[in-house]
Formats: structure tokens, sequence, C-alpha cells
């Protein structure tokens, strides 16, 4: 049997169709995306009124550089989340809080209006740092003036939070 010329076009046409289907499924999934670790996506959930936190531990001291592991706000094996942020600051482990307040810094200082809001709620709630309103607002003013409207949008409600515990405790 001979394939004639149309329905080689044809056969061509639906293998063509059929391949721009699972890609675009695979790519619905998250297979192709980006996984970069920009903590911008990572937003800081709006406030919720919660019951008073013990107080944070007491500071670490440093190791030398040489043995020091990478500052990060994960565990083995977890990827960076607003989850794994906010369990790495609240955790009761001062060495785990440290790194995260570290690896925070360092994105703040890189220009990430994400870090700098998760900065601001460990000021705000004394997560590994004494807990300091003023620096809080700092923070968050900072990351109010994010390009990114969830940064910014949670930015403002904490600093609205803040500032009206701060009215309610004169």
């Amino acid at each position: 049997m001979k394939i004639d010329r149309f329905w080689m076009i044809q056969i061509v046409i639906i293998i063509s169709l059929f391949a721009l289907l699972i890609g675009s499924y695979l790519f619905s999934f998250g297979w192709f995306a980006d996984k970069s670790t920009n903590l911008a996506a990572t937003v800081a959930p709006a406030p919720v009124e919660t019951a008073e936190i013990a107080p944070p531990a007491p500071a670490v001291t440093p190791v030398a550089a040489s043995s020091k592991p990478p500052a990060t706000c994960t565990l083995t094996g977890e990827t960076l989340s607003s989850d794994t942020i906010r369990d790495s600051l609240s955790s009761s482990d001062a060495v785990r809080q440290a790194s995260c307040l570290e690896f925070l810094q360092a994105e703040s200082l890189a220009g990430d209006k994400g870090a700098e809001l998760w900065l601001g709620q460990a000021h705000h709630q004394g997560w590994g740092v004494v807990k300091n309103l003023e620096e809080a607002a700092s923070h968050y003013r900072q990351a109010a003036s994010s390009d990114e409207l969830s940064v910014q949008d949670s930015a403002q409600q904490w600093l609205q939070q803040l500032e009206q515990e701060q009215a309610a405790s004169k």
C-alpha cells in the first residue's frame, strides 16, 4: 500500500497536535515551571490573631566560617515555601532560627522584598531576635515598596496590625 503525500501531511499534523496536547498537559502540572527560590513568591500570610508566643531562645555563638553550612530556611530535602520559612523562624531550635535569619538578611540585601516582609515578621513576633516593633515597622515599610502586589498588600496589612497594636498599648 502506497501512502501518498496528502496522508503523510495528515499524519504529521496529527502527531504535532498530539505533542502539543501532551506538552500543555505537562506544563499545567508544573513540570516545566521555573524552580527558582524567589522569596517574593513566598509571601507571609495576612495577620491572624494568635496567642502570645514564647520568648525567643538565647543567641547562638558563631561557628567558624569553614565548618558552617550555608544559611537556609529549609531542612534537608525541603523546598522553600512560606510554611518552611515560618516553621524555621518560629522554631524552638536557635540554630535553625539563626540560619533562617541570616538567609533572609542576605536575600534582603540582594533586594528581595519578600525577605523584608519575613524579617519584619521575625522582629514583630520576636522570632530569633528581640521583639522590636520599630524595626518590624521599618521592614514592613520596605516590603510595602515592592513591585509585587501580593508582597505589597501583605506588608501593608501587617504594618496596619502593628500600628493598631502600638496604639492599643499606649
